[in-house]
Formats: C-alpha cells, structure tokens, sequence
C-alpha cells in the first residue's frame, strides 16, 4: 500500500529541489561570470545541505543531487579561484548531465512498471473487482508517486467500494500533481456528493470549469446528477416525515406492502394488494413524487424477488393460470404508475436483481396479450428520456429486447405493437445502444424488419410507419448504414414495399414519407449502395415518380435519392431523362435550400449524359437565368452543382449563341478569378472555355475584361 501519510510539504519540498537545482545548472551554464560564481556558491550550499540531510527514501519521489559532482566542483576550488571557475564547472556539468541520464532512465523505467500496473487495475476495475483495482493502481504509485492518473483512478475504484475519504485525498494528490487536470475535480466532486455534501461538490465542478471551460458538457452533466441526488434526498426526508407524523395514505402504504410479503397466500390476495397499492400511486396526484418515493424507501420495487409466488411466477411466465397472468400483469402496472416520470424509480426498478432478464423473457415467452402489453409498456416508459435509455443499454441484453419487440410489430392487431415500435424508436437515437448492434444487427434485426416491409399491406398503418424510422434512424450510425445499404434483401423488401405505396399513394402516404428517408440515408455514401444495376434502375423507375407528390417532404427525399444515385448511374438516368429533369428544375426555385442542393446535384448528373435533359431546362430557362442566379447563393456545394450544370448546359451551341450579350461571362471570370472553392473555379472556367469555343465573340468580351489570361491560367493550373 502506498503511504497516505505522506505530505503536501514534502511534495513541495521535492518540487523546489528540482526547481533549485534546474536553476544552478543554468547558472553554471551561463557565459556569465558572476552568473557562474553565484551558480558554484549556491551549489556549495546545496551540497552542505545534502550532506547534513540523510536521503529520505520513503514518501514522494526525490531528485537526489550527484554527490560526486560537488566533490569535484570542491577539490576544483582548493587549486585556487580560476581553476575552481574552469575545472569545477567542467566537473559539475559532466556529472549531473550523466546524473540527468540516469535519472531519466530510471524514471522512464518507472513509468513503464507504474503504466503496467495501471492497465492491470484497469481490467480488474472494467471486471467489478473494486479492490483487486485498488491493490493495483496502490502498487503503481508506489512505483511512482507523481502518476495523476493513478491517483484518479484509484479515486473512482474508492468510489465504487463506498470509500469516499480515500478517494477525496487521491483526488487531492492528483491536483497536487497538476492543479490542471480537469479528471480530479469531476471525481472529488463525485465522492462529494456521494457523502451528500453538495454545496462543496458543486463549488468542486464549478472550478472544474474554470479550469477547463471546455469540459462544460461533461461537467454540466456531472451536476445535474449532484441535483438530482440531492432532489432524491429532500424526497425521501419527506417520505420519512410522512410516514413518522402518522400520516394515514403513508402508514396505509407501508400496511399495505407489510400484509403483501406475507408469505402462502392465495394468488388472488397478492393481486388485490398490488392493485390497491397502484390505486393509489394513481389517486397522489399532488404530491405524486413523494408517493412513488416512498413506494421505492420501502422496498416496493424488491416484491419481485421477495415474495416467493411472485417471483416464481415472473420468472416462468409461459405455464401460468388465468390467475397468476392476472397477479403478474398487475405488477408491472403497479411498477409502471411508480416509474412515470420518476428516473430515479425507474433506475431503481432495473437495478432489481434479474429484473432486466425477467422482462425480456416475457417478451419472448409469454401468450398473454395483456401481460406482454404491460411489459412493453414499462420498457416503453422507461425510453422515454435520456437517463432511461441509458439504463436500459447498461442493463438490457439489448439484442434480446429488440428481437422480443420487433416480434409485436409482426403482430397488426396487438395493442403491445404501438409501445414496441415507440420504444425502439426512442432507443434509435442513443447512440451507444446502436453500437452494441454493430456485431449482431444483420442476423437478428434486419430479417425481422424485412418481414415486416414485405408483409406492410396486412399490418396496421399506425407501426409500419414508426417502424421505418426507427430503421431509418439506425442507418445514423455509419456501420449499420453500410451494412443495410450493402444488404440486397433489405433493398428488395423496401422496393416490395414501395410498390404497394404506390398502388395507393393517398393511402400509405405516412409510409412513403419515412420509407424514402430511409432510401436517401442508404444512399447517402455512394460506396455502400449496392452494385447490383438492376436495384439502380428500380430504385429510379420506382420513386421518380414521387417528384409530383403533393407531400414536400415527399418530395424532398424523393429529389435527395435522385441526387445519391444518378451520378453514380448513367443506366438510372436513361430510366428518368423525360420527365424528372422538369419535375426537379421546378425544384431549383423551392425556398427550402436542402430541396435545391438535392435537386440541383441530380440535375447536374442528367444533364451530363442526356440530350434530353439538357434540352428540357433549356426549354424552361431560355436563358439560363435560374441557374446563373443560383451561382450567387452564398453555398459552395450549390455553387458547384450549379457552375457543372451550366457547363453541361453550354455544349448547345444555340444557347451559347443566345448568352452573347448578357453577364455570363463576367459571372463565370469572377468565380475563375477570385473563388475560394477550387471545384467552383474549374467548374467556372470550364463552362467559360465552352462557352468561348462555341461562340466566339465571347472570346472578344473576355479578352475586354482581361479575362484571357486568367483562364488560360486556371487552365493551366488544373490540368
């Protein structure tokens, strides 16, 4: 075990004696000969001092000056002044530079021994073995004591085994050793409010923040947990009051779970008991915080595990009488009015031995609609906020609940269906839950949803549609998109399921809306949609169509497919080149700008490669006046679909014929000459050298503008 005795003095002492000695190397240094005279004094008298002083080998690590140096600096000054300046200096430096190696040596060494002992107490702390963590990071420390992050480490593992003085002064000493490190103060803080001392953890994080107003997510964090608890504190100190004033509904409640725990009962005692207890969870309409407060003081949430015939009964819920069912069913409904809007409950309930496990097996394994519509109710609940979902990742086998949700949404008449789909929808956005489907999310979630998607005309119009953006939502996470936009089977089921949207568009539109979000999302990294031609073409044959939709953001997402596939496919082009080039200039005067870009990229891409489309927009803008007026939108990304537009554009020699006259060239040369963006530029200076070799007399209006040499440069320079 590291000394805990060891003092704040000595640690300064130890950081002045290398301060002093780092100064009197300087010194001796210095071309400065009365720099060098007060350097050899001061070394004379540090020497005396090490002399007098026995080597403290115990405590903070020390820098011990090179005795042998001071020895030679001392016959150096019996040969007289000058040799005492020359020889003694020589001396000096040879040996403490050789000391410096040394030590750095062994410092070094003791890094590597204290950093290997770190990554053990790690594991042991990442495993739940508090102490053997503990054993370790002390282990290390006494390899070398100023290693802050040891200390902070060691800081947490206290924490964990309720060791809160400990961990104050580890957290102490690593301020010590940076009054910077930003780590110390969270965790002093977190031992602070675990000893319910909450006015200093707060002044604790505040100073955190002065240290490092970056950290002011995570800090900010840190104090609305120091809020909470003690808001959990002042709830249960009013339960307790409750309860000791003889108050009837509190002496009523604490009766009520007495007679509950009672043990060889009738099934139909217990379920009476729950069912009152949830009455009047209900009827505390006022001060309703405080009941579920004392619902949880007094052991409410641990009836699951306390009563034999409940227990046995959840934990086996697919051999269960008419009876039982009823007995079950009224428990989660009792744990559900004593976990709304109450994190606190709700991290409670979970924390119930095996309760996570008990949940999710009546997912899978019970028959009883009632009972599983108040199982996914709970879970439902518990999704609804952020400290929920976070709970449930931490404390679910989440690949489990998924399968055991998804199953509702095959099942278009269950009133479980609507909560199973909601929850998952609330869970999509947490980004740590979508990361622990990373491995499994192929096998066990996308069949599922596939299912669903071909099977979307039998189930009820109030899922299918949650249900797509809870998918939708996932394909945030980049590893889960690249697998369902590289997976034939999910595109061959949403274009299953496009197909029946289409047949009725009025009908499914709540379905089309989330279903082409989630096709723009597939589509989003052109490298992950499928290679496969023939999912290309269908995908555009299928939704170009929607360009017309009466939904904007229909239509929206319709153009932002477009734009993901069409430069990637000259095949999908040919499948839309009559009529969507029209429907998406339309689009290019939309006042969402998110509509524009997407409209103006696949514009870009059928005007590359289609007659047809470059003649549609001529027909529309004779003059190309939409266009050029996009190019001054303050959007690069605009600016450069646009500038590659117009260049497609100006491969007619009648246009180009029909531009002399106007501002086009002096538009596209002040892009070339003075634009930021290099793909603006070249797009520019493209469209500009087309435009000249198709009409020449722009070739006079550029040289008026003393535009020649600056193309000819931009030329030059890209190529």
């Amino acid at each position: 075990m590291a000394d805990k005795n060891t003092s704040k003095e000595e640690l300064d002492k130890f950081l002045q004696n290398v301060d002093d000695i780092q100064s009197i190397i300087k010194g001796m240094a210095s071309g400065d000969a009365k720099a060098q005279q007060k350097a050899c004094k001061a070394a004379d008298e540090k020497l005396g001092k090490i002399r007098r002083t026995p080597v403290d080998n115990t405590g903070v690590n020390k820098t011990v000056i090179n005795q042998r140096a001071f020895d030679e600096l001392a016959r150096g000054q019996k040969q007289g002044p000058q040799a005492a300046g020359e020889m003694g200096q020589e001396a000096f430096m040879d040996f403490i530079e050789k000391d410096a190696a040394e030590r750095a040596a062994r410092k070094k060494e003791q890094k590597d021994e204290a950093t290997a002992l770190k990554e053990e107490g790690n594991k042991a702390f990442k495993a739940g073995d508090f102490q053997t963590a503990v054993d370790f990071y002390t282990q290390g420390l006494e390899k070398l004591k100023d290693f802050k992050e040891l200390w902070t480490n060691r800081a947490q593992a206290y924490i964990k085994l309720g060791q809160y003085d400990e961990a104050l002064s580890d957290c102490d000493w690593a301020m010590r050793c940076d009054d910077k490190y930003v780590k110390a103060y969270i965790h002093k803080g977190r031992a602070l409010v675990a000893k319910k001392e909450y006015d200093k953890a707060l002044e604790t994080y505040q100073e955190a923040l002065k240290v490092d107003s970056k950290q002011e997510k995570t800090v900010n964090a840190y104090i609305r947990d120091l809020k909470t608890a003690k808001a959990v504190e002042e709830e249960e100190e009013k339960a307790k009051e409750r309860i000791e004033s003889g108050d009837q509904e509190a002496e009523g409640v604490v009766e009520l779970l007495k007679r509950i725990r009672q043990p060889n009962k009738p099934v139909i005692f217990y379920t009476g008991g729950l069912k009152l207890l949830t009455m009047f969870l209900k009827d505390c309409t006022e001060d309703k915080h405080t009941a579920q407060t004392l619902f949880r003081t007094c052991r409410g949430f641990e009836l699951i595990s306390d009563v034999a015939v409940i227990s046995r009964c959840m934990n086996a819920p697919a051999s269960l009488t008419k009876e039982e069912v009823d007995m079950c069913e009224s428990l989660l409904k009792l744990y559900r009015e004593a976990n709304k809007s109450n994190v606190v409950n709700q991290k409670h309930a979970i924390s119930v031995p095996r309760m996570p496990d008990i949940v999710t097996n009546l997912l899978h394994t019970s028959q009883d609609e009632d009972l599983s519509d108040a199982c996914v109710a709970i879970i439902n609940e518990l999704s609804q906020n952020a400290e929920g979902r976070t709970t449930i990742v931490n404390n679910f086998d989440t690949t489990r609940l998924m399968q055991g949700l998804l199953k509702f949404m095959n099942i278009g008449s269950s009133r479980s269906a609507a909560n199973a789909v909601g929850t998952l929808n609330n869970m999509a956005i947490d980004k740590k839950f979508l990361m622990q489907f990373r491995d499994s999310f192929e096998e066990s979630v996308l069949p599922a949803f596939e299912n669903i998607m071909k099977r979307c005309a039998e189930i009820s119009l109030t899922v299918v549609p949650s249900c797509v953006s809870m998918v939708s939502n996932m394909a945030v996470d980049p590893v889960l998109r690249r697998i369902m936009s590289a997976r034939a089977e999910l595109w061959e089921a949403c274009l299953q399921a496009m197909d029946v949207c289409l047949s009725d568009q009025t009908k499914y539109d709540e379905v089309l809306e989330p279903l082409t979000g989630l096709m723009v999302n597939l589509t989003l990294k052109p490298s992950a949609v499928p290679q496969e031609p023939v999912i290309a073409l269908a995908t555009i044959s299928k939704t170009h169509g929607l360009l017309d939709s009466p939904n904007p953001t229909i239509v929206q997402r319709t153009a932002g497919i477009l734009s993901h596939v069409l430069p990637l496919s000259d095949e999908s082009i040919k499948v839309c080149q009559d009529s969507a080039p029209s429907g998406l200039f339309r689009l290019l005067k939309d006042p969402d700008l998110q509509t524009v870009k997407y409209a103006m990229k696949a514009l870009a891409a059928c005007t590359k490669c289609s007659d047809t489309a470059r003649k549609t927009v001529i027909q529309q803008d004779t003059k190309i006046e939409t266009l050029r007026s996009l190019l001054k939108v303050e959007d690069e990304t605009l600016q450069a679909n646009s500038s590659l537009c117009i260049g497609h554009l100006l491969n007619d020699k009648a246009l180009c014929q029909s531009l002399y006259g106007t501002d086009m060239v002096m538009e596209l040369l002040k892009h070339v000459a003075d634009h930021k963006n290099s793909v603006v530029q070249q797009n520019c200076a493209i469209a500009l050298a087309t435009l000249a070799q198709e009409d020449r007399r722009h070739v006079e209006r550029l040289r008026e503008l003393h535009g020649l040499g600056i193309l000819h440069d931009c030329m030059k320079h890209f190529n």
